[in-house]
Order: C-alpha cells, then structure tokens, then sequence
C-alpha cells in the first residue's frame, strides 16, 4: 500500500501549529467543499483574497461557513482561521489560510520533491501545452486550468512525490504574480509558450506582457533552464537557454496531413523524431514543440513524450468537435485573443470539406485596452477561405462592418441575450461552425451547449 500523501501530524507540523495531531492519513488537499471526499484535507479559504492578489471570482462568502459541509464529505482534518464551533475533526488554526496555511504546506510539498518541476506560463496554448507535457510517463501535472495564486500551490500540495516530472502552469491577473508562483514553484525548467496581446487592458504593451511572462524565470535556480520561442528575448536571465521553433534546436522539419492528424517531423538536438498529432494545426504543433523543448532541456527522453502526444485530445472548450444532425459544431468556447482567434481560424480553413461551409461564430476578445477595436479588425486578415461569419458583442461590430456581403451572417450586441436557436436557423448539414471568444462570451453564458440542443431539435 502506498504511503499517503500527508498526514495530519505532518501538516500540523509543516505549519507551525502546536498540539498534538493524529496520524490520520490525507490523500487530497482542497479549498472547496463541493470537492471534499473520504480522506481530504480542507482548507478554508476567505472569499476576498489575501496576500496582495485579486480573484475575478471573488466570493461574497468565506470558505470556513461551509466546514460542516467539508466534515460532512469526509474531510479528516482542516485549515482555518478560527476555531469553528461544532466541528469534530482537527482543526488547524493559522493566523492567513492562504499564505501560512496552503502556501506553507505547498513550500514543504515542493521542498520534499527531488525531480524535475516544468513551469509554464504564455499567453495562449499554456493548458493544452501543459496537457502535452503530462503525457510523459507517471509525470504529474496542474488539474485543469489550476494557474493562479490557489491552483498552483493546490497542485504542489496534491503532487505526487514518486512522480517522474511536476509540470506546473501558471497564470496572472497582475503584474508581478507569475513571479511570485514561480519562486514557490522553483521550477528546474521554465517554459515561455509565447507573448501575446492578452491582458493589455492590465499590463498596456506587449513588452511589460513579455516582461510578465519571462519573470517565470526568477524562480529558477542558477543551472536552471529558461526554454523560449525563437522570437522572444530573455535580457533579465543570463543563465542557459533552450529554443524552440523555426531556425532553432528544437524545430519542425515538415508535416504530412493525414486525414484530420498530421505526422510531424522534428529535430530535438541532435535527434530526428517523428510523431503523430490528432487532430493536426499549426498552433497544436507550437505546442508540440514547446513541450518536446521543455522535455529536452529537463535532461528527459523527448522522443518517449512524442510518441504519447497523439493520446493527448483537446481539452473542453478549446476545440472538442461533435456532429448533430451533419453539422460539425467546434467549440473553442474557452476563451479568446487574437492569436487564439487566428489560430481557430487556421484551423478552420485547413480542414477538408466534401460539401457545406465553414462557419466562424466570433464573439469580443477582452483585455485589449484601447486597440481592441484595431485588433478585431485584423481579424478580417484571417478568414480568406472562410464562408460565414457571425458576430457576436460590441467590439465585434468593428469586424462585422469589414465583412463582405456573402459572408456577412449577423451581428447580435449582447451575449447574454443572443439565443441559439438564432444561430442554428443559419447552419444546414454540411456545415462546420467553430464557436470562438472571450470566456464571458460563450463560455459563461452556455452557448454551445445550447446550440447542440438547438440542432438537436431542429434534425
């Protein structure tokens, strides 16, 4: 039987707190009570950050009003603030559950760990490269999209210390976090998937998202390895550099579609590794290639990860493909900035059509300050190839009037009120519609999903 991951004598001594604790086992760690299951340990976070940081979904109430809840699920052991009246099992009272309760167990996590520890950051394409990257064999890797000030330290807390690889991604919601993780982190390996006009409404230029993102570095030590694209420059770090992509160590050589995947070709250092990759775009290749980089910079074998990347599917929201009634519904629902966008839209125009159109619903791209306007005009540079266009949000009206007549389909202003069924009325079988925007867009609101029960009906 294998050893637990904590326990909670352990816990209560990692976190300074006196008294005497038993050596009940804990085999999960998490701060909603919905997750609570036999053997967690609950921690009880406040609804308003703590620590310096800001959440989009700050919560009116605190975690510890639901510990009856966690007990009740079967949590063995607690973190709050207070002492709860009521509560059976041990709680283990510190002065800030974020910072001294779930930081501090997470430092000891990362302390007790001897392995390689990848960490990601980027503007886009961070997820599925992180999905990339824990096809490696027993490698162990970031839940979900868990990359803020909780999700990372969650996921040291919950990593398996017997694992071959940690791959830790990370977010920000203001300058300075991506640092901050990092140093908690202290990855061996950090990786820079790209820079992108994300966050501008926040950060203002390209050069303080580039400065954001290369901050991932600070928490390498001296030998560590910052691993980049060719295009972005790292003047803050002088320690060793891999890269990846055209005209550098870890690069495409060709590719040859077929059917929906393509077989890619690479060179990693000296060696030549070919690997399949379903279904097959330009963007899904970056990807490849950032983790085969990363990989190969951790001293690990890049060619036993390529030959798992074709298990590697696409995550829920950024590309899963499903058929009703002959109409292939792509949702990229997730988010959306412009390198998104374009690359959804690449991948649009690359498939192979028998008959019916392809369809781009688009809805606003946010955070991009005062160019937002600029930058969904641009997108009109990317649908040559592209037969309808519908548009969805405020911003979006700056690219609906660029469109030409033919593939113009609408303009509806206000996601929450834009109804499925409207969208469904214009697609017939044949058609492939990708679904793209920012997360507040179609997301939130439940779009696709009431789209496919829309097609449903009309079949």
């Amino acid at each position: 039987m294998s050893a637990p991951l904590w326990t909670v004598a352990e816990v209560a001594r990692v976190l300074g707190v006196d008294g005497s604790f038993p050596d009940t086992a804990i085999d999960f760690v998490t701060q909603d009570s919905r997750l609570v299951k036999p053997g967690s340990l609950f921690v009880a976070l406040s609804g308003t950050p703590s620590g310096g940081f800001v959440s989009s979904f700050a919560s009116a109430r605190d975690g510890w009003e639901f510990a009856d809840k966690a007990e009740a699920s079967g949590a063995v052991a607690m973190i709050v603030p207070h002492e709860i009246a009521g509560i059976r099992i041990p709680q283990l009272v510190v002065k800030d559950t974020l910072i001294d309760g779930l930081w501090a167990l997470a430092r000891a996590a990362r302390a007790r760990f001897g392995g390689a520890v990848i960490g990601l950051t980027g503007s886009a394409g961070k997820t599925s490269t992180k999905e990339f990257l824990a096809a490696y064999d027993n490698a162990y890797a970031s839940p979900s999209s868990f990359n803020n000030f909780w999700g990372v330290p969650l996921t040291l807390c919950n990593a398996r210390p017997d694992a071959s690889l940690w791959v830790v991604e990370m977010g920000m919601n203001q300058t300075g976090e991506i640092a901050r993780l990092s140093e908690l982190t202290q990855p061996t390996v950090a990786l820079v998937v790209n820079v992108q006009p994300v966050h501008l409404e926040k950060l203002g230029s390209l050069e303080a998202i580039r400065r954001e993102k290369v901050s991932i570095a600070q928490g390498l030590p001296k030998h560590g390895m910052l691993v980049l694209p060719a295009d972005i420059a790292a003047p803050e770090w002088t320690g060793k550099v891999v890269r990846f992509g055209e005209g550098t160590e870890v690069r495409e050589l060709k590719h040859v579609p077929h059917g929906e995947s393509w077989i890619v070709t690479t060179q990693v250092g000296s060696a030549r590794i070919e690997f399949s990759l379903t279904p097959g775009a330009p963007h899904r290749v970056h990807n490849a290639l950032a983790s085969l980089a990363s990989i190969h910079a951790a001293g690990l074998d890049a060619a036993a990860l390529a030959g798992r990347l074709d298990r590697v599917g696409i995550m829920t929201g950024r590309g899963v493909e499903q058929t009703i009634g002959g109409v292939t519904v792509i949702d990229d629902s997730f988010n959306g900035n412009p390198a998104s966008m374009a690359a959804a839209l690449a991948s649009l125009k690359a498939r192979h059509m028998t008959g019916g159109r392809r369809i781009a619903v688009l809805g606003d791209m946010l955070e991009l300050g005062a160019d937002a306007p600029t930058y969904h005009q641009g997108l009109a540079g990317y649908l040559s190839g592209v037969d309808g266009v519908y548009c969805v949000g405020p911003l979006m009206r700056h690219l609906y009037e660029l469109l030409p007549g033919g593939v113009r389909l609408g303009w509806h202003e206000d996601p929450a009120t834009l109804k499925p069924q409207m969208v469904a009325g214009l697609l017939k079988a044949g058609d492939v519609v990708v679904v793209k925007g920012s997360k507040k867009m179609f997301w939130v609101n439940k779009f696709v999903p009431g789209l496919v029960a829309a097609l449903q009906a009309k079949a």
